[in-house]
């Protein structure tokens, strides 16, 4: 942050501030910012300028199409301003970085280069940044959005601590920010209540975090500043202990400086007390973890949420959580089981709620630029029958520019579809929903070919569907074939498919609102863009499951001589009866798997099935699910429990007989408690020599990832089965690399 002294060319200058002493770290100030940089004290309203609402610079332009409206906050680094768009005249947020804090080139080309990283961060719990610049002076800024609610700071202060549930639902909206910025190499660095704003949001009405401030840390690191002031890099009080130390950081540091801020939040003090920032960051690095009890009596928390706080808050970077979304299913986990929450949080006021600048806004405005650049050459050289003709396709590229991570409005048909990148997570808002007529979102992403990842987060109290397209050459044209339709899960799950075997070119994306197979008579909705989000990543070509393989019909061959590797499904109630209700759209959870029919029909085939490390899975050899599902077609109405092995732990191995047709199938769906894309293996084998290949294989897998228990297990456990098999010395580990 910095002073609204500095000086900037077309404003006016000003006479320099007294200085300023922090109440609670006897900090000398220069200026007067609103938050102290040593201890992050709240300095507001101490100093005759601070929290200025306007001054000298009021109306002055900022890169020629920002004008300055009133200042929102100050600190050591700049000042933070509102500002107009004079074109637009939409409202944004204005950070506006002092000269003498970038004066070498290359230290202001990695800032800049920094900002144009955070702007595409598009999690909704981040604030957006849109833009970013050198001013003439040497001065650098950045455009965000304009959050008008209350930080967390000032929450802290005037409403003092607060109940763990509150304070879980905040935790879990940071990590989900923090998620998508360590996925992108972004580590925060200075992660405080005062970066961190309260808001309700107008459309959804439910109150909404978020998290500001990426990549200003970044920004004194490159400088080789301690901070500020000249002391540290970040905020002692929430400082890592390698963070203190001067070392790399990664994820985990955000961690500490997260389990900090929740200790704060419901004990209303810091984590560490001391009378100047030294002695606070000593304790960082050396003094044990107060109990929560111990310093706040009055603080009723779970023994739960204190284990996570305490698990963020080791010392050594490799005892914490392993990265944000680790530790945000813990929180998750923690919520569920105490259920529902209301928050208090400032409400976005209604007649600014039109005027706010958006990503979408901007974007939109960059593009009408760039195509008036584009069409008015184009015009001078008499080319406009041209455009005439090409006019459509020429827009399309304008309107999208190259993959998105936000969706963009209308995309409803093949043609409109949002182009989306690989391997980052897109922002989408699905709209209202009636009877007749459910919004539907399409996405388009450009695939290498093979095996792909696709995750839905779903949201509280909608069912959202995925369908995966693909375009296949016909004998009248090319057409759109599905691939895949996945809900496999109810209300506010979330949709994976690991493993979708795709063809190099687009892949398309659906989404849309429907009834569950078990709710068919859902209400219709008038809530309107309730956010979800959605990522496509390509897996690493290997010897892997390839959806779709959800039916006998479709079932996968298993290799003679190779292990595979597959992926736990969504689970969600009774898989039989939810794929009674939906014959059209088999569960994806439920994998398949078939091995040929053996040279010698007296030879034995198994399938050896090593299950997740953590969960089970239930396992139902072919023929006797065949068996089954005709008993059940003879005595309609009648329940019966399908057949099948639980599997967990230790590895299993099943003898497949021959169906109907011949063919030997194994039928694996995951069973409570295991997480969607848990991985498991599979290898079959004959007692005809030359049979166990497989087995040796996954067997060399298991000794890689030093399963050595498994290992043996599983090779005991073929063996049994294959009690006259020639190679039985080559499963007993003798031949064994």
């Amino acid at each position: 942050m910095g002073s609204q002294h500095d000086t900037v060319p077309g404003r006016p200058t000003a006479t320099p501030t007294a200085t300023l002493v922090c109440p609670h770290c006897a900090k000398v100030l220069d200026a007067e910012p609103n938050f102290c940089p040593a201890c992050g004290n709240d300095l507001r309203g101490l100093g005759e300028n601070s929290d200025t609402l306007d001054g000298p610079m009021k109306d002055t332009l900022i890169d020629g199409r920002y004008r300055l409206l009133e200042k929102l906050g100050e600190g050591g680094m700049g000042s933070v301003f509102k500002v107009e768009h004079a074109r637009m005249g939409k409202l944004a947020a204005l950070k506006l970085l002092r000269p003498d804090h970038a004066l070498d080139k290359s230290l202001k080309a990695r800032f800049l280069q920094e900002a144009r990283v955070v702007a595409r961060l598009s999690h909704p719990n981040t604030v957006q940044v849109f833009d970013s610049g050198e001013l003439e002076d040497g001065g650098l800024f950045i455009t965000m959005e304009y959050v008008p609610g209350k930080d967390l700071a000032w929450h802290l202060k005037a409403h003092g601590p607060m109940a763990e549930d509150k304070a879980l639902s905040i935790g879990i909206q940071l990590l989900a920010s923090l998620q998508e910025a360590h996925e992108a190499g972004i580590v925060h660095r200075d992660l405080k209540p005062a970066n961190v704003m309260l808001v309700r949001r107008r459309k959804s009405g439910e109150d909404q975090v978020k998290l500001l401030d990426f990549g200003i840390a970044k920004l004194q690191e490159a400088e080789g500043r301690k901070s500020t002031t000249g002391d540290f890099i970040g905020t002692p009080a929430y400082m890592s202990p390698e963070q203190i130390r001067g070392e790399a950081l990664d994820a985990r540091s955000d961690l500490y400086s997260l389990g900090a801020l929740l200790f704060e939040l419901v004990t209303g003090r810091q984590l560490y007390l001391g009378p100047n920032p030294i002695s606070v960051v000593t304790q960082h690095t050396g003094a044990p973890v107060p109990r929560i009890g111990e310093v706040a009596p009055q603080a009723h928390v779970t023994p739960a949420f204190e284990a996570v706080v305490r698990k963020a808050l080791a010392k050594d970077a490799g005892d914490r959580y392993r990265d944000a979304e680790q530790m945000r299913a813990a929180l998750e986990a923690l919520r569920r089981q105490m259920g529902g929450h209301t928050g208090n949080f400032t409400p976005m006021p209604t007649e600014l709620a039109d005027k706010m600048l958006s990503r979408e806004d901007f974007d939109r405005y960059e593009r009408s630029l760039r195509l008036q650049r584009t069409v008015t050459p184009l015009v001078a050289l008499g080319v406009v029958a041209a455009l005439a003709v090409g006019g459509w396709h020429l827009y399309r590229r304008q309107q999208v520019d190259g993959p998105r991570t936000v969706e963009v409005e209308p995309n409803d048909l093949p043609p409109q579809a949002t182009p989306i990148p690989l391997g980052v997570q897109v922002q989408g808002a699905i709209g209202s929903a009636a009877a007749d007529a459910n919004d539907r979102d399409l996405y388009l992403a450009q695939v290498p070919g093979g095996p792909v990842r696709v995750t839905l987060e779903g949201v509280p109290d909608l069912n959202l569907t995925l369908e995966l397209l693909q375009v296949e050459k016909a004998d009248d044209g090319e057409k759109l074939r599905r691939r895949l339709f996945l809900d496999d899960v109810g209300p506010g799950g979330s949709e994976r498919v690991d493993g979708l075997l795709t063809t190099p070119g687009e892949l398309f994306l659906r989404v849309e609102e429907k009834p569950f197979a078990a709710e068919p008579n859902r209400p219709s909705r008038e809530k309107a863009l309730v956010p979800y989000t959605l990522k496509v990543e390509a897996m690493a070509p290997a010897v892997l499951e390839a959806e779709p393989n959800d039916t006998p019909s479709t079932a996968q061959p298993l290799p003679m001589t190779k292990a595979v590797e597959a992926f736990a499904g969504a689970v969600f109630g009774d898989a039989d009866e939810l794929s009674a209700l939906r014959p059209d759209a088999p569960l994806s959870g439920v994998d398949w798997f078939r091995v040929e029919t053996p040279p010698s029909p007296s030879d034995t085939v198994v399938v050896a099935v090593v299950p997740p490390e953590r969960g089970a899975l239930l396992v139902t050899e072919g023929a006797a699910f065949d068996a089954w599902e005709a008993r059940r077609a003879s005595s309609p109405g009648r329940s019966m429990a399908a057949p099948g092995v639980l599997v967990q732990g230790a590895p299993a191995v099943f003898e497949l007989k021959p169906g109907a047709d011949g063919v030997r199938r194994l039928r694996v769906v995951a069973a409570k408690d295991t997480l969607p894309g848990a991985s498991y293996r599979l290898a079959a084998a004959t007692s005809a020599a030359n049979g166990v290949a497989g087995v040796l294989d996954l067997a060399r897998a298991l000794a890689d990832e030093k399963r050595d228990a498994s290992r043996k297990q599983l090779l005991s456990a073929v063996a049994a089965k294959l009690a006259g098999s020639p190679d039985l010395t080559r499963l007993s580990g003798e031949t064994l690399p």
